[in-house]
């Protein structure tokens, strides 16, 4: 019996004593919280102790000319897109009937301050037709225009090492529609996308 009385005191104080400490204002309530000189907002205390969620986000689109910043199991690298083509023909190269090339080049820096940056997935994008079909675009090989293709593609690059950054060209097919090209650094994690008009 004496354990159990001693037990209950504790728990009395326990409680007691976090009701104390309290602010006064039922579960329900909010308290003004100084968040700069002069300026009060309302919290309470499961904001200030439990961090928000991220919600769903529609992935980055990534224009031409445009710079972002992407973050993999390998660290932080800037993605520049620098150019982005699509045609039927690329000099005397004709894309198979109901199909087109797209061709893109990009920059790759790595941000990170150990090991390789692996670029490979960038090789490989996901294309989702503006008609609904998914579809695996095809690696092309054999065409050639300087202008358009003035790199090699990623498989042909070195892995940038910390500050280094390297720049790549590659050539797909793919069903001969609008769509995007999706880019994903691992299955179901897309980083960015191109959007192919």
């Amino acid at each position: 019996m004496h354990k159990t009385a001693t037990i209950a005191i504790v728990a009395a104080l326990v409680l007691g004593g976090a009701a104390a400490c309290g602010n006064g204002h039922s579960a329900g309530e909010t308290s003004p919280t100084v968040t700069s000189p002069g300026i009060t907002s309302p919290s309470t205390p499961q904001e200030a102790t439990t961090p928000q969620s991220p919600s769903p986000e529609t992935p980055r689109e990534l224009k031409q000319g445009q710079t972002i910043s992407v973050t993999t199991e390998d660290g932080p690298a800037e993605i520049t897109l620098l150019a982005v083509h699509n045609s039927t023909a690329i000099g005397d190269s004709k894309a198979d009937a109901g199909q087109q090339y797209v061709v893109y080049s990009m920059q790759v820096k790595n941000l990170g301050t150990t090991g390789e940056w692996d670029t490979s997935w960038l090789e490989s994008p996901r294309w989702s037709g503006s008609n609904g079909e998914a579809d695996s675009p095809v690696f092309v090989v054999g065409v050639d225009d300087a202008k358009l293709i003035p790199y090699d593609p990623f498989s042909s690059t070195p892995e940038p090492r910390p500050g280094e950054h390297v720049k790549a060209t590659e050539v797909l097919g793919v069903p001969n529609i609008s769509g995007t090209l999706q880019f994903e650094d691992s299955p179901g994690n897309t980083q960015f996308n191109i959007i192919i008009k």
